[in-house]
């Protein structure tokens, strides 16, 4: 009997119910009593209704696939789903599903079920996290539930994110951290992770703002090169945050006299070298060679545009290092792809927004930007599919 891979499926979507035959009893109760679970459990009978409860609510669904004359079935119902382990977990954390295969053959053919009972766990956009065939104990399925339930609250990539972002902010490296940070909060919206990073991000951007009205306050008094100073801080320290875009535009703005212009010109020139130097030492190998190429146009005069092509050779001429810069360049022309793709699915051109997400998947294989593309790729293929009972798809 082959066994279907749970990881590269999506739950069909919803079905008319009259075409299927969904109207159906719960399967077959034991006779024995057990103790009422802590937290009451109402299984759902309708496949359409639960698919919309579980989108709504933002719970995982529960589908038990059996029919009323099934053995293993029946000693699930009668073990397992009268455990309060299992049954506090599937009535406070999920939306349970239960199908008669043999009322409902067509929907168990789509769902391409071939064992009884089959129990499918998804997320509720449809994204299964685990397919079970055959009987189970509780123990083991309270584990699986678990899993799931954390899974469906915080994707793992979001948690390493946030644990990345964390240490940089314990570094203060304020810019790394604003990047990550608005990374979860952008793709895992709503969600705990994704609230709390907004949370850190608001608390990051008043600490850059405090900066700002600093520097503003310097000029205000007259003192000109203090405020060029601190603004010149806040656009280096806190990239990425509204206060260093407000800092750089004033920085460019300020009258200035010839001598402070090339002051403040080889000061820049000094500062954009340290912070490519410290990019080359953080291996931020991508952004070194942007700052270095920036240094040898725009300051070719000086003494740091030199120092600047040095290191860039020292990129260059090593193939390890130069193959670890082409992959932070592709991950940031997979972030521009992600971007172009969602802007081509708002004008409703789903052709371009495909294109854009297999360039992501082909410039990024077996990273997050791959899988997001995957999954919007399968979202955009979804919404042009005929609307047919498919069960589960690759």
């Amino acid at each position: 009997m082959r066994r279907l891979s749970a990881r590269s499926f999506a739950l069909f979507p919803l079905v008319t119910v009259s075409a299927l035959g969904l109207v159906q009893p719960a399967l077959a109760q034991p006779a024995r009593p057990v103790p009422a679970p802590a937290a009451p459990l109402v299984w759902r009978t309708d496949y359409n209704s639960a698919r919309k409860e579980a989108q709504e609510k933002g719970l995982p669904l529960m589908v038990v696939v059996g029919t009323t004359d099934c053995f293993y079935c029946r000693k699930l119902e009668a073990g397992p789903f009268k455990d309060p382990a299992v049954t506090d977990l599937l009535a406070g954390g999920f939306v349970p599903l239960k199908l008669d295969a043999s009322r409902a053959p067509d929907l168990a053919k789509a769902l391409k079920v071939q064992l009884y009972p089959t129990m499918v766990l998804a997320a509720p956009d449809g994204k299964i996290h685990a397919f079970i065939e055959g009987y189970v104990e509780a123990d083991r399925l309270a584990e699986q539930l678990k899993r799931t339930a954390t899974a469906v609250a915080t994707a793992d990539w979001a948690a390493r994110d946030f644990n990345e972002a964390s240490k940089a902010l314990g570094a203060s490296d304020y810019p790394r951290a604003v990047t990550l940070l608005k990374g979860i909060t952008r793709d895992a919206g709503e969600k705990p992770v994704g609230v709390k990073a907004k949370q850190i991000l608001e608390e990051v951007e008043k600490l850059a703002a405090g900066n700002l009205a600093q520097a503003k306050l310097l000029e205000q008094r007259g003192r000109t090169q203090d405020a060029m100073d601190a603004l010149a801080g806040t656009v280096k320290q806190f990239a990425g945050t509204r206060a260093a875009s407000d800092a750089a535009t004033q920085l460019a703005g300020l009258a200035e006299k010839p001598e402070e212009v090339e002051q403040r010109r080889r000061r820049l020139a000094r500062d954009l070298l340290a912070v490519a130097r410290d990019d080359f030492r953080s291996d931020r190998l991508y952004d070194c060679i942007q700052k270095c190429e920036q240094l040898a146009s725009a300051f070719a005069e000086l003494p740091e545009a030199r120092d600047a092509n040095a290191l860039l050779a020292d990129i260059k001429n090593n193939p390890e290092r130069l193959a670890k810069a082409c992959d932070q360049m592709n991950d940031r022309t997979a972030a521009m792809y992600m971007a172009l793709a969602e802007s081509w699915s708002k004008k409703g051109q789903s052709a371009e927004a495909a294109g854009c997400l297999k360039k992501v998947m082909a410039l990024c294989p077996n990273t997050r930007h791959a899988d997001l593309a995957q999954a919007e790729l399968n979202r955009l293929q979804s919404r042009t599919a005929p609307a047919v009972p498919a069960g589960l798809r690759p």
